[in-house]
């Protein structure tokens, strides 16, 4: 049950992230990031997708924390990458029969935005709270920070250096502003307060039900 929370989680972050990107208000950095690679390489390299790009980037992002840690923990997280790539796929190809009169507008936008950010942070607190391994990003913030000792500083600094890299890639891509706006602020700075909200909301639950259970029994 614990391993369908998990991935149940990542299924559902995946399709936050889509209807974020989907909105053109602004997307997390790590998905701007992703979505300029896609969009510039993708004419060039044609099995190249959203999906995959950030599957290429976890393995990147794998790599880079073996070296810094040696830990083959590490190795495990590519599962939920590879689940959440191939599921930000599927849910393109989804949303992409949305017609585009439906959220052309910015009320529309801006609930599409809004609904992924709380889809997002809902799915972030499935994967927590299974208690199976974090994806890579999670396990590269946690060895950062046994360097550098500040868990905030640390998400910040990665947040930033994806955000610098997409604004350069979006400077390539001639449009910086569409997957870098007010929702990437947005992502920033409120997510883990969505996360820590669902985390007691799902407490809650498995508390009330356990409770109910118990009577019954």
């Amino acid at each position: 049950m614990k391993l369908f929370e998990h991935i149940i989680g990542f299924i559902i972050l995946s399709l936050g992230i889509v209807l974020v990107i989907a909105a053109e208000l602004g997307a997390g950095s790590m998905d701007a990031f992703n979505f300029y690679v896609n969009a510039l390489l993708s004419e060039h390299v044609s099995w190249l997708t959203l999906g995959r790009v950030a599957i290429l980037n976890g393995v990147f992002v794998i790599i880079l924390g073996f070296i810094l840690s040696r830990d083959k923990k590490i190795f495990i997280s590519f599962l939920w990458i590879f689940i959440t790539g191939m599921f930000i796929d599927f849910w393109t190809l989804i949303v992409g029969y949305i017609p585009d009169a439906f959220y052309a507008t910015l009320i529309m936008k801006f609930v599409f935005a809004a609904s992924g950010v709380a889809i997002i942070g809902f799915g972030v607190a499935l994967t927590l709270d299974s208690g199976y391994p974090p994806s890579p990003f999670e396990y590269l913030l946690v060895i950062l920070d046994k360097k550098i000792n500040n868990i905030a500083i640390t998400k910040i600094f990665i947040d930033v250096t994806y955000l610098i890299l997409a604004i350069v890639l979006g400077y390539l891509y001639n449009d910086i502003f569409e997957q870098i706006g007010l929702f990437t602020i947005v992502l920033t700075f409120f997510t883990g307060v969505l996360v820590k909200h669902f985390s007691n909301q799902i407490d809650k639950y498995k508390s009330k039900k356990g409770v109910i259970k118990h009577v019954i029994e």
